[in-house]
């Protein structure tokens, strides 16, 4: 946005929204936009904050902001909680932020198998809500994490192998067309518009809120063991053999390599959701040795217990990002991740604040069965894929100066990572979401017939590319393979 389109659009700002909306120089701008997951988002400048506290708002926000969207004066960006690491995902320089996290609300359905959720509100305030009635819903693992950006994405939940990806429970949203039109997208209306939000980002409209399945919140045994580095071979093995033999749908993994401060150690997260301690699934992670006992919190607690213990695992504000592949689970394959990861961790460790995470995510095949019995999604991967691993790569440092230098030597690595994979025929077109890299084209990963659909979607619901051109941030729609 020039400077001389700046009145134009602060007044149609200002008549939508009143005092919300912020500008540079104020208090509130400044702790707003300082509020992101990574430092690389909080460093991006709008020309003005826009604060929606309201489903209408937002309507009439689109509406007014439409023609100048459609000129080119004037660029947007949506933001939820603001957890994607990746510079103009959620925040725009010089243009309109238009913030969610004042659309809130948390109403359960007569019945109460159905929640509706505010797309403001986060995973932590649902649980604690939700759990007053002894109940829950398939949704993040991290309690801080924004409900809408998640469910965008597709998600993962600590009760996916039962209930498919998050964006799986989801039964209806409700959303802001580029016309400014209010419309919902469900199973019987608007069901493209249902699917293709499953997965889809930010490319069809403004979610405003969505309904979740609930279902009864029992008592949960999990939490992070701690092993040491030398673990790692075996703890790969029994990932492998989780991922392709394990038949409790109850069960939920995440196994790390993690590098800090001058150590290393291995972490597992694992949880039984219906509350067996140390049940047969989970035996072959947890009889591993040596472990780091006096680390270890194995117990017994709530799913808002559990995604607030993750909570405190990062930390907003800081430079850090993720990058992923999904590769087929193979022991070999993975032990030469491990190693170019050591290497990566020598190469580096002299980086101030250095930190850095190589996780493995099982997609079993039962995980994308009960997926595709739920309605289906955009990401649209056939269970026949199955089981799959999403890999993880997660660094971490303190100053900007080093910013090319990590930039440069990750994307490297994950360029290796997926040529290792690749020449093995390992690698799978599927790139998760919400972990992938800004270089990263994960829509093109959902696969030909599903971007052709999604496209289709785009062209009927947002015919003048609206989302595609005047909210540049986010995964775009790629053109359609020939």
């Amino acid at each position: 946005m020039s400077e001389s389109d700046c009145p134009q659009i602060l007044k149609v700002l200002t008549t939508v929204l009143g005092d919300g909306v912020l500008q540079p120089g104020s208090e509130e701008y400044k702790k707003s936009n300082g509020s992101y997951f990574s430092a690389f988002e909080n460093e991006v400048k709008p020309a003005y904050i826009a604060n929606p506290s309201s489903a209408e708002q937002v309507q009439h926000l689109i509406k007014a902001l439409r023609p100048h969207l459609l000129s080119g004066n004037c660029q947007v960006a949506i933001r939820g909680t603001g957890h994607t690491p990746i510079a103009g995902s959620a925040n725009i320089q010089n243009g309109v932020t238009i913030d969610t996290r004042g659309l809130k609300g948390i109403t359960l359905s007569e019945d109460r198998s159905i929640v509706e959720l505010g797309v403001g509100e986060t995973w932590a305030t649902t649980y604690t809500e939700l759990e007053k009635h002894g109940l829950t819903v398939a949704g993040g693992r991290v309690g801080r994490i924004g409900v809408g950006g998640l469910i965008l994405g597709g998600g993962l939940s600590m009760f996916s192998k039962r209930r498919g990806f998050a964006c799986d429970s989801v039964t209806e949203f409700t959303v802001v067309l580029a016309s400014g039109d209010l419309v919902r997208a469900n199973a019987e209306e608007n069901p493209d518009l249902w699917l293709a939000l499953k997965g889809g980002l930010n490319n069809f409209g403004i979610v405003t809120s969505l309904k979740m399945k609930t279902f009864k919140s029992t008592e949960i045994w999990g939490g992070l063991t701690y092993y040491m580095p030398e673990t790692f071979p075996q703890l790969i093995q029994s990932t492998c053999d989780y991922a392709y033999n394990e038949t409790d749908e109850d069960t939920h993994i995440m196994c790390s390599a993690g590098y800090g401060f001058g150590h290393q150690a291995i972490t597992v997260v694992m949880y039984h959701t219906r509350g067996l301690e140390n049940p047969p699934a989970l035996q072959r992670f947890t009889s591993v040795e040596p472990q780091i006992k006096q680390m270890g919190t194995m117990r017994k607690s709530t799913h808002l217990g559990f995604c607030d213990e993750l909570s405190k695992f990062t930390t907003d504000g800081v430079r850090q990002y993720w990058a992923s592949i999904t590769v087929k689970p193979d022991v070999s394959l993975l032990g030469r991740f491990h190693e170019k990861w050591q290497t990566a961790v020598e190469s580096l460790k002299d980086v101030e604040g250095f930190i850095f995470t190589l996780g493995m995510h099982p997609l079993t095949k039962t995980l994308l069965e009960n997926s595709a019995k739920a309605g289906g999604n955009a990401k649209a991967i056939p269970p026949s894929d199955g089981p799959l691993l999403i890999i993880l790569i997660n660094p971490v440092w303190n100053l900007q100066k080093d910013d090319s230098r990590m930039f440069t030597y990750i994307r490297n690595l994950v360029a290796e990572f997926r040529q290792l994979a690749d020449e093995k025929g390992l690698l799978h077109r599927y790139i998760f979401t919400n972990y992938a890299d800004a270089i990263d084209a994960p829509i093109a990963g959902y696969g030909d017939e599903s971007v052709a659909r999604l496209r289709e979607t785009s062209k009927k619901y947002d015919p003048q590319g609206v989302f595609q051109r005047g909210v540049p941030g986010g995964f775009k729609l790629p053109d359609v393979a020939t």
